[in-house]
């Protein structure tokens, strides 16, 4: 009778640990989070937000979406998929252009674009850039951000760019 009672104690106690487990919640599975986009209100706009060159305002746009990899990452998805609006433009547009991977890393934020952008003024430019950059710098455990577009840095890139308006 005492193997039984031991038996049976011991068998709830597993079962009861076992199903404690079963409802915890995986640390991979999404998360939902409220983020910021960061889209650019033209020269003349009512809208508040950063003022940037070219006298256009970065306006931040909240929206609550799923984290899947990291915050970088699925905030970056979120504004590489905003489409303009009336008195908001995304600037982050052109051929072939996709977020391959953003990984954050003690701090430090890299972000691994593929593509081309659409750049048609020297105001495409800082429109561009800080955009990719407010997005991805507003989380606390991001220090600092390294962008990069075809294996080069997004400075050398907008700056090569640039050289086609002078």
């Amino acid at each position: 009778m005492k193997f039984v009672k031991i038996f049976l104690i011991s068998f709830f106690t597993t079962s009861l640990l076992f199903l404690n487990g079963c409802g915890k919640k995986d640390s991979n599975e999404p998360v939902e989070m409220t983020i910021n986009i960061y889209m650019v209100a033209p020269e003349g706009s009512t809208l508040t937000g950063k003022s940037i060159d070219c006298n256009d305002i970065l306006v931040p746009i909240s929206k609550t979406i799923l984290i899947e990899k990291n915050e970088v990452e699925s905030a970056l998805n979120e504004l590489f998929a905003a489409k303009n609006t009336d008195e908001l433009k995304n600037y982050i547009k052109g051929p072939g252009l996709i977020l391959y991977q953003a990984t954050v890393s003690d701090g430090i934020a890299e972000v691994y674009i593929k593509g081309d952008f659409a750049i048609t003024s020297l105001c495409d430019i800082s429109r561009i850039k800080e955009q990719l950059y407010e997005t991805a710098r507003q989380f606390p455990d991001v220090k600092e951000v390294k962008i990069f577009i075809n294996a080069q840095s997004l400075e050398s890139y907008l700056s090569i760019s640039k050289q086609g308006f002078n």
